[in-house]
């Protein structure tokens, strides 16, 4: 059953477009910014059995790597390849689960004009019913 969930949140990710993604991607309804060399905290919001994603790197920064570090609990979380500078995740909460999840991120990039840098994402998110 997770491997399911987990080709449904990759083919989520792959199959839709920077230019269909909202600012940030389906599970960030706002505009996150990277901490250097910190964590960055970062809430999304999906419903019950409906996969998301978040995209990484969409103001121009460059995503050089991006690493899952703990995966969530209840659900099922995969990255995209490498898109010019962007890089996407796709989350799939379980089969009939509702409530908070949360999974970690390690990301190295670089900031227009700035120096390579790594940021640790810690990603809450609310499924609703």
């Amino acid at each position: 059953m997770r491997a399911g969930l987990f080709l449904a949140a990759i083919t989520t990710a792959s199959f839709l477009s920077p230019q269909s993604a909202p600012a940030q991607g389906g599970c960030v309804d706002q505009r996150f910014y990277f901490v250097p060399n910190g964590i960055t905290h970062v809430d999304g919001n999906t419903r019950a059995g409906q996969p998301c994603q978040i995209g990484f790197g969409l103001a121009g920064t460059d995503i050089e790597a991006l690493r899952i570090v703990v995966r969530p609990s209840h659900g099922v979380v995969g990255a995209s390849a490498k898109e010019a500078n962007r890089r996407y995740i796709a989350y799939a909460p379980s089969t009939g689960f509702v409530g908070r999840d949360r999974f970690e991120l390690h990301v190295q990039f670089t900031p227009v004009g700035g120096t390579s840098t790594t940021t640790r994402v810690k990603v809450e998110i609310n499924v609703a019913p």
